[in-house]
């Protein structure tokens, strides 16, 4: 079975799913969560440009589409923007990119599969 990684890019990005939605993020030996943005946003600001900012394993599951998230939802090739309800679960679709939680904006991480 193929295990996928989802990481971040952009720090900004990144910090604003640290901050809104509580994900734990890595950036090597560095843990990015809640209680450390300001020492994350202090690194930035003396130059730090972390290529890949990685998803850790148990906040992976905060990416899962949930009732009442907005999504860009691909199925049989199309792709749609949708609210899901609770009659949409189990999904059907491809894949579900989430755009907005709770009326926030939902910043996907990209993929790699390894």
């Amino acid at each position: 079975m193929t295990k996928i990684a989802y990481f971040y890019t952009d720090p900004v990005a990144a910090l604003w799913m640290a901050k809104t939605y509580r994900l734990k993020l890595v950036i090597g030996t560095f843990c990015l969560q809640s209680e450390s943005l300001d020492t994350f946003i202090e690194m930035l600001g003396k130059g730090a440009r972390p290529d890949r900012i990685a998803v850790a394993a148990e906040s992976v599951p905060v990416l899962d589409p949930k009732p009442g998230d907005v999504v860009e939802e691909t199925a049989n090739g199309k792709t749609k923007v949708k609210r899901l309800a609770t009659k949409d679960f189990p999904l059907t679709g491809s894949n579900y990119d989430i755009l907005q939680r709770s009326g926030k904006a939902f910043i996907m991480p990209e993929r790699a599969r390894g």
